[in-house]
């Protein structure tokens, strides 16, 4: 199990949510990233019914206003010092007709697990951000959707 770090508040937890960046992930990253990527959509196809990633422990935070109007799922259990593709930190949604649609995974690092972006983890899968408000990089993969919104 993973270890939740205690030094990121929940309010700072949740900023980076909210704050985090708009990537899409291109054709061109070579065989493991694209066996990663292949990874996490195999590893998150269950959470296109939000009940089950809700039961898996992701809470729904709300609308990003930082990303038009995806709504946003984190799972405090996996805000830690360690990134796995096939157990995004994070997932995005929009809303299509009346339910919500999975397009992306997003992955948060606190700084204070690495003092810079942790650019070996799907190296190319986009663009790894600080976070204004909160002290962590992210990075999020449209996995589900080529659309950034």
């Amino acid at each position: 199990m993973r270890r939740y770090l205690g030094s990121i508040s929940l309010a700072a937890a949740c900023a980076v949510v909210l704050s985090a960046s708009a990537t899409v992930h291109g054709d061109d990253l070579g065989s493991t990233v694209n066996e990663q990527l292949a990874g996490a959509r195999a590893a998150t196809a269950t959470y296109h019914d939000v009940d089950a990633a809700i039961a898996d422990g992701y809470v729904n935070m709300g609308v990003n206003p930082f990303e038009g109007e995806a709504v946003e799922f984190l799972n405090f259990g996996l805000l830690d010092c360690t990134l796995d593709a096939r157990h995004p930190e994070a997932l995005r949604y929009v809303q299509s007709g009346n339910r919500l649609r999975l397009v992306a995974v997003e992955y948060s690092l606190p700084m204070a697990c690495s003092a810079t972006p942790p650019e070996n983890f799907l190296p190319g899968a986009g663009e790894w951000e600080s976070e204004v408000v909160a002290p962590a990089w992210t990075l999020a993969v449209y996995v589900w959707s080529g659309d950034s919104q």
